[in-house]
């Protein structure tokens, strides 16, 4: 009798065991069941790191052929109130494309420090509710740099240049990786302010792509 006994607790016991498991299997499996939060246009708000290439568009022959920086430059950004904000927008490129020489590029860049520029968009969220698509709406870059003497005697110059760009198509935030694409031109560069504005001879136009993560190193 005693045997018989120990034998329904054993049973009992495992039974209990058993129902223990399959309630805790159903559930880790409803948590990995569990559809990931639909992006909406605030999903793209927040802090990006990542890194921006650049591509200079020759126009000398019928090929279009583009030359730039491949690697990268790191670059960091903050993405909020549909507005996307650099604190330290690179600008060696358009520089070099000014001065035409690397060396004086270098001295001005760091003589100008940080340069602030922010750029615009209208958010779209896809119909798959995954991703959000970005209509750019880029300003014009405005700098103010100092061009160093030549030679000895001669003064440095202040020069005003405004960078006319536009927008490339296919910006957007996929909300799985909080990945960050998108990609503006640098179309014209003008010299000078008011009246005296000329346009720069025979500037190329520049690419400027940028891929980044949200929170990313």
């Amino acid at each position: 009798m005693e045997k018989q006994f120990k034998a329904k607790m054993l049973f009992a016991s495992l039974f209990m065991l058993g129902c223990t498991m399959t309630f805790v299997s159903c559930s880790d499996d409803d948590d990995n069941n569990t559809p990931p939060t639909d992006v909406t246009a605030a999903s793209v708000y927040g802090d990006y790191t990542g890194t921006m290439t650049t591509a200079t568009i020759s126009t000398t022959d019928d090929s279009g052929t583009e030359e730039g920086d491949q690697t990268g430059t790191a670059v960091s950004a903050k993405v909020e109130g549909d507005t996307i904000y650099f604190d330290n927008f690179p600008i060696k490129d358009i520089v070099m494309s000014v001065v035409g020489d690397e060396t004086t590029a270098d001295q001005i860049v760091e003589a100008v420090g940080n340069v602030s520029y922010k750029i615009g968009y209208t958010p779209t969220v896809n119909e798959a509710k995954d991703s959000v698509m970005l209509a750019l709406d880029p300003k014009p870059l405005q700098l103010s740099i100092e061009i160093p003497a030549s030679s000895e005697g001669e003064e440095a110059q202040t020069l005003d240049i405004e960078v006319k760009v536009s927008p490339a198509e296919g910006a957007n935030y996929e909300g799985k990786s909080t990945n960050l694409k998108f990609m503006f031109s640098a179309d014209e560069v003008l010299l000078g302010a008011g009246d005296a504005q000329i346009s720069l001879p025979n500037f190329n136009q520049t690419t400027f792509d940028f891929n980044m993560k949200k929170g990313g190193k």
